[in-house]
């Protein structure tokens, strides 16, 4: 009965969430890989693999309807080393069309040290592979970024965590190596009113960003878990793209550096010690002034199932 109500109340917070406008993670994933997942106290299985499947589900700028599944597989290798992949893809329909396609290959690999006293300290090294290079086309005319599958960049993720079974924090950078991606995006090359409701990106050149995470492990059964806490994420620069009717050089967009903040919840429930099943979301406090990316949602629910083995 008390986790019936528990889910009830996560499930109602996430229907509130739908009314605001947040950027949600710097990537699609980044946020959750390796080390820097939401820590749930007593989630760690007795196995040593696991497969989870992620269904996201979201409402982006001008009520773009996104849903962004992902596979995931980790390996816990010794009491140090754990490995990670995760392939995502994506399905988006708004007043534009509808977009359909395999997003990033994210590969991360974790190594945490010897526990001092009862903390936790674990370091990741990882990438972001683009499995598309983001301009996928309707009609033969260009999408901007809410309907793109992938930002379509090769990236490099870093970050370091600290935890124990109550408190976790984590701070971590997504780096951008390959500079523009392939978005050919202006709005004047469809000659309709709606599009100018979205951001020019063609020959987009978005810049990296800094996370910071603090999360706390409310109190609870062994098998049902829940965790709050703060996700901060700062842009380090203005993003830029390239207008050739106007100039070969970029122009910036400016309000695109800055901090989005926002509050986060998690819950687990482990059936087993082979099948769990999680919930997680979030809500915005601090917002950027534009989010040229098109990572912003009004609406972000993700369940998530997960198999042990």
């Amino acid at each position: 009965m008390k986790i019936s109500l528990l889910l009830i109340f996560t499930v109602s917070c996430m229907l509130f969430f739908t009314e605001i406008k947040s950027q949600g993670c710097s990537d699609a994933g980044f946020c959750t890989i390796g080390n820097m997942k939401q820590h749930l106290a007593g989630e760690q299985s007795v196995k040593k693999q696991k497969i989870t499947l992620l269904l996201a589900n979201g409402i982006g700028d001008e009520n773009v309807y996104i849903f962004a599944p992902a596979i995931q597989y980790e390996n816990t290798l010794n009491a140090h080393w754990e490995i990670q992949a995760r392939v995502t893809a994506n399905y988006a329909t708004g007043n534009l069309g509808n977009a359909t396609g395999l997003g990033d290959l994210f590969l991360s690999s974790s190594y945490s040290f010897k526990k001092n006293s009862k903390w936790q300290t674990t370091l990741l090294l990882g990438t972001k592979i683009f499995l598309n290079n983001s301009n996928i086309l309707v009609g033969n005319k260009p999408l901007p970024m809410p309907y793109q599958s992938s930002l379509g960049t090769v990236d490099l993720l870093t970050g370091v965590s600290v935890t124990n079974d109550t408190w976790f924090f984590s701070t971590a950078l997504q780096q951008p190596l390959t500079g523009i991606n392939r978005n050919t995006f202006l709005p004047e090359y469809w000659e309709i009113p709606e599009a100018a409701k979205y951001f020019p990106t063609n020959d987009f050149n978005r810049k990296g960003d800094v996370l910071l995470k603090a999360g706390y492990a409310l109190p609870t059964g062994n098998s049902f878990k829940i965790n709050i806490g703060l996700l901060g994420i700062y842009h380090l620069g203005n993003d830029t793209y390239i207008n050739g009717n106007v100039s070969n050089q970029p122009i910036v967009l400016v309000g695109s550096r800055g901090l989005t903040l926002n509050g986060i919840a998690a819950v687990l429930y482990r059936i087993n010690n082979k099948f769990s099943i999680g919930l997680s979301g979030g809500v915005p406090f601090v917002v950027r002034d534009i989010r040229p990316d098109g990572l912003t949602r009004k609406f972000v629910l993700s369940p998530e199932f997960i198999i042990n083995f």
